[in-house]
């Protein structure tokens, strides 16, 4: 990988990651594992894996959509999990990790 910082939205950096890891979006390198629509249904919490890209209602910046990798649940029973995340709005900052409720996944991403 590459040490930059990618400008744009959450979501064009999460596609950064894995474009950069090898798994573009084409040829069947990615698969979605869930996808429903941001008023719900929601994915199962089950079906997360570390390495997913998530997109999430973000409850804890005014209910916006946004896009993440899964790194790991910090507590699965709060649907607690630490994520790898950009802020987003073109940002010269790099990407870092948090804690978000993942209580409102409503697409997963996952390399294949």
């Amino acid at each position: 990988m590459k040490r930059e910082i990618i400008q744009g939205s959450c979501w064009d950096y999460a596609n950064a990651v894995y474009n950069q890891a090898g798994y573009p979006n084409r040829n069947g390198q990615r698969i979605t594992i869930f996808k429903g629509k941001k008023s719900g249904p929601y994915a199962a919490i089950a079906l997360i894996e570390p390495g997913d890209f998530l997109y999430y209602i973000n409850h804890s910046n005014y209910d916006v959509e946004h896009s993440a990798i899964f790194i790991e649940w910090i507590d699965i029973k709060r649907n607690k999990a630490l994520m790898l995340s950009y802020g987003g709005e073109h940002r010269k900052a790099p990407a870092r990790y948090r804690l978000y409720d993942l209580s409102s996944v409503y697409r997963i991403i996952r390399a294949n």
